[in-house]
């Protein structure tokens, strides 16, 4: 009973908090451990461009003497990259889950 649509892959049911921690490191990496190439291709470029464009379009200065406004805008300024993190630990978790297609 092959986990995946491989040819010859080996029944195997994946740890759903193993795929979940790994998609927590960064997105992508849990769905590479759940082999979905294609999922993890685009969650993987996701969380690339969500962690670098909005810090260098965005000013994101921390002003020692507002710290709060600082964290605020810091904080804004990573709100895509959370999303697609959360996006991907609950997307790799839910796929672990699943039980194994035939």
């Amino acid at each position: 009973m092959p986990l995946s649509n491989e040819p010859g892959a080996a029944a195997q049911r994946r740890s759903p908090l193993l795929a979940a921690v790994l998609s927590g490191l960064f997105p992508g990496l849990g769905q590479l451990y759940n082999r979905e190439r294609w999922k993890a291709l685009l969650f993987l470029i996701g969380g690339a461009v969500t962690a670098t464009v909005p810090l260098s379009l965005l000013d994101v200065d921390i002003d020692l003497d507002n710290l709060a406004a600082g964290m605020r805008n810091m904080l804004l300024a990573s709100l895509p990259f959370l999303v697609v993190a959360l996006w991907s630990v609950i997307d790799a978790y839910r796929t672990a889950r699943r039980p194994m297609e035939g």
